[in-house]
């Protein structure tokens, strides 16, 4: 996003009681700020602040009369949501510390550089545009929000929205593709929701976490004595959900021989019990899901009778502008959970989410609120208590560990752990799920469960270089 975007047509005031210092960051700043102001002293650049909004002040330590610290406190007293930048030829630790006790958004030593200063000054209008989306947030906690469930303000997700709505109607098979953690059977039950099926059952199941017996058994249900412990007779999911939604989650680690019998209930909408004899007559609609691009291990003819209509969940790093939103509504149910007094986000607690990668999508920013909620020791909720910087395998992860409780800083070494072994083996399965569950001797189930947890998929895990 262009500096100029994140606050519309900023005013900037620059001081200096040099002509050439001024001159100088006017030639910096005109290519891309038109609204800029001159003050030679301190006194004058008061004046122009009373009189009208300033967003950012760039001004100068060493000035006759009142110099740039003591501007920068009055400043802070007048005008608190402005941002200030001091520069000074007399460059030295104490001043900078100063500076920054008092308020500075940063600190600037001569000469600077033409792309050093601009850094500084877009930065600065990023911190006034979060501040801006915080205090927007703050007058709308409480206010209903969101689409199912599915909390949103970007274009890419509203989109989505609109797309379930004109699909919903429909009893076409949808497929919807997202990593883990983006809330794909949030989407599902939207679909549900908004379709004819909404008074029938939502009924779901992740068909990788079970075995193919025990899969097929809960897909199409039993007749007694079917096989050992078959003790009464039991009926399926697909025939339960009748006038109803059925959701199946991760088909790529769906067994192949469910998958052939899932084929003929979709393409006959009859379902055969096992140790059955006569095929019962289903009603649902299809809504299935994975986290895999490549949809390797998922026959051809089922994928083309599942994903007549797909969907793709965009994950948290596309959709940044949401995060705002999304971490202000977990900050105030987390708040609300644990009867803590009303919290919020910090501009540099904000910063420091949207800086973040989010490998586990909205998931891990639920986690990593939740965390935030409970360590906090005041209203605000800053970047040190989000912990998400260098989260997850540098030397600071690990020092802050020593001031967690024992087993939040295991379950962080494990999951680090986790995501660097599946990754690392599926690199060298070439992806391949059933080969990486061979080589590390755990079932594809397990697999799955590691992947989900951590937010890996097998495109993004290949295309890492070790």
């Amino acid at each position: 996003m262009a500096a100029n975007e994140l606050v519309p047509d900023p005013a900037i005031l620059l001081v200096d009681d040099s002509p050439d210092v001024l001159a100088g960051l006017e030639v910096i700043l005109r290519p891309r700020y038109r609204n800029l102001l001159r003050a030679t002293n301190a006194a004058d650049a008061l004046s122009a602040i009373s009189q009208r909004s300033i967003d950012i002040v760039i001004t100068d330590i060493a000035m006759p009369g009142m110099n740039g610290l003591e501007l920068l406190s009055r400043i802070r007293e007048q005008s608190p949501r402005t941002l200030v930048i001091i520069i000074t030829g007399y460059g030295t630790v104490e001043s900078a510390v100063e500076a920054m006790k008092r308020g500075a958004y940063h600190y600037v030593a001569k000469p600077f550089r033409a792309d050093e200063m601009l850094i500084h000054v877009e930065r600065a209008l990023q911190r006034l545009r979060l501040e801006m989306e915080l205090e927007t947030l703050r007058r709308s906690v409480g206010q209903p929000q969101g689409f199912h469930g599915i909390i949103a303000q970007s274009k890419k997700m509203h989109d989505l929205f609109d797309f379930v709505r004109k699909v919903a109607p429909t009893d076409v098979p949808v497929l919807i593709r997202g990593e883990s953690g983006t809330g794909k059977e949030l989407f599902a039950r939207a679909l549900h929701d908004e379709s004819a099926r909404r008074k029938a059952l939502f009924l779901g199941i992740n068909t990788a976490a079970l075995p193919e017996q025990l899969l097929e058994a809960e897909l199409f249900g039993y007749k007694r004595g079917a096989f050992t412990g078959a003790n009464a007779e039991k009926e399926g999911l697909l025939t339960s959900a009748r006038r109803g939604t059925v959701f199946l989650d991760e088909i790529s680690g769906m067994p192949a021989a469910c998958q052939a019998k899932l084929l003929r209930a979709i393409e006959e909408m009859e379902v055969l019990p096992l140790g059955g004899l006569t095929a019962v007559k289903i009603d649902v609609r299809f809504v299935s899901a994975t986290n895999s691009e490549s949809l390797e291990g998922v026959r051809e003819d089922l994928f083309y009778r599942l994903g007549v209509m797909e969907i793709r969940v965009p994950p948290l790093r596309e959709r940044v502008e949401d995060i705002p939103l999304l971490a202000a509504h977990f900050v105030e149910d987390y708040a609300t959970k644990f009867g803590k007094l009303p919290k919020h986000l910090s501009a540099d607690g904000l910063e420091a989410l949207m800086a973040y990668r989010w490998p586990g999508n909205v998931r891990e920013l639920e986690n990593v609120v939740q965390r935030a909620v409970v360590v906090s020791s005041g209203e605000e909720i800053g970047a040190r208590d989000a912990g998400v910087a260098g989260r997850y395998g540098s030397q600071d992860q690990w020092d802050g560990a020593l001031v967690s409780p024992y087993e939040q800083a295991k379950g962080h070494a494990v999951t680090a752990f986790q995501r660097q072994y599946v990754s690392s083996l599926l690199r060298r399965s070439g992806g391949n799920i059933s080969k990486a569950a061979r080589m590390a001797k755990v079932t594809r189930a397990a697999l799955y469960s590691m992947m989900k947890k951590t937010g890996i998929t097998t495109k993004r895990s290949v295309e890492q270089k070790p």
